[in-house]
């Protein structure tokens, strides 16, 4: 039985928090008195100069910290779990990582897929245990910011006759790989297109949740985007800061 809940599982559409808000353009000067321009412009020629350079110097920390934390597969371990071995290394098979992320920056626009993964002591920072009354599994974990969004658009989805609960949240590489060698029971097929090999799930972010509800028995398909919640949450998840994978 537990076998098939963990394939059942990989079944699921998912829902990805990526929400990055606009920055807030700072509010231009007004003009100065006619009198007072010299004045003012040799007062404000260093400030200026000061600020042309110091944004070059924090693009140039930021890059610094993605370079320190975007690592090429190569120089880090990923504890030796060999792929099982195949001929298909597109994206329907396991192909090779082009970068390995080595720790949660907080960036929420971060990419995992199955040439962008992280290293296996990944975890994410901020985490939060779900109401399990919003859950059908208990103690289920996300990233803070993702969790308030979910519970906003949980809410409002109710309000539309919907009850919807989260089956699946962050994951831990063990999680993942247990998941993934439970598929493989079926066939390699299937693993390779049904779940995520362990490293390379977007469930390993504590963004992304597996959505399921009352209309279709709290059961785990892709059909549940022919229901009318799961339509609904096509159409509206965006307001919320999800994008559907």
């Amino acid at each position: 039985m537990k076998k098939i809940i963990a394939l059942l599982l990989s079944l699921t559409l998912i829902f990805t928090f990526c929400a990055c808000g606009d920055k807030e353009e700072a509010e231009e000067p007004a003009d100065t008195q006619e009198t007072a321009e010299e004045v003012q412009e040799e007062t404000a020629e260093p400030e200026t100069a000061a600020e042309e350079t110091a944004e070059p110097e924090q693009e140039a920390e930021t890059a610094a910290v993605k370079k320190d934390n975007m690592v090429d597969p190569s120089e880090v371990p990923l504890r030796g779990d060999e792929p099982p071995k195949g001929n298909d290394t597109s994206s329907r098979g396991i192909p090779e990582l082009k970068d390995v992320l080595t720790y949660d920056d907080g960036d929420l626009m971060v990419l995992v897929n199955k040439y962008h993964g992280v290293t296996a002591d990944y975890e994410p920072t901020d985490m939060v245990v779900m109401d399990n009354s919003l859950t059908t599994w208990e103690n289920i974990r996300l990233k803070k910011v993702a969790y308030d969004a979910y519970v906003k658009m949980q809410q409002d989805a109710a309000a539309k006759g919907f009850n919807l609960k989260v089956c699946s949240g962050y994951r831990t590489y063990d999680g993942q790989q247990q998941l993934f060698y439970n598929a493989l029971g079926v066939g390699e097929e299937y693993a390779h297109m049904s779940s995520a090999y362990p490293g390379r799930s977007e469930h390993h972010t504590g963004l992304a949740v597996d959505i399921t509800s009352a209309s279709m028995g709290w059961g785990l398909t892709q059909d549940f985007a022919d229901y009318p919640d799961g339509k609904w949450l096509y159409e509206h998840c965006q307001e919320y800061g999800f994008i559907l994978r």
